[in-house]
């Protein structure tokens, strides 16, 4: 989305190439108007098992995206910015003993934006690493740093150095 480069460019400290007409928040900004702090702009995600990804926000600027499209991104639509849960805050746990699976309740969970992933980690998370940020700690679990790690393309099309 059009908002999450204007994101990467904040995080990263690459100046825009177009004043904007509000700055991006500096904490945790919302993926759908770039302003942090605001109680509509909250997010919530679903995800159930065998089912499609939904969220919940009052964000007045919010948008519908295809998630998985939103996910993998492409040259066309390179920002991956979507609501994730956190595997930390809400683990998927391993099945019972003697069981192949376990039921959990498809409830909604508070979200974080992906380019919101490392301020949460370093907010929430103090025990974990978070490279270039915080080098003493447990390490990522692989399944998290996957899920914030930026692509080339992102990087490219924010213009945002590597």
């Amino acid at each position: 989305n059009h908002i999450g480069q204007h994101i990467l460019r904040a995080l990263s400290n690459t100046p825009e190439e177009v004043a904007l007409k509000e700055p991006v928040g500096n904490t945790l900004p919302c993926g759908f108007c770039g302003r942090s702090g605001r109680p509509e702009c909250a997010i919530t995600i679903t995800v159930p098992a065998k089912a499609a990804t939904t969220w919940d926000t009052k964000c007045v600027y919010q948008h519908q995206f295809r998630y998985t499209s939103a996910d993998v991104g492409s040259k066309n639509q390179p920002c991956r910015n979507l609501p994730l849960k956190c595997e930390l805050c809400h683990p998927v746990l391993p099945p019972a003993p003697g069981k192949t699976t376990r039921k959990t309740p498809i409830v909604p969970v508070s979200a974080v934006w992906r380019y919101n992933m490392h301020e949460h980690i370093l907010q929430e998370h103090e025990e974990y690493v978070v490279p270039g940020q915080r080098d003493a700690g447990l390490a990522l679990p692989a399944n998290v740093w996957k899920e914030m790690r930026l692509t080339d393309l992102e990087q490219t099309a924010s213009h945002i150095p590597k």
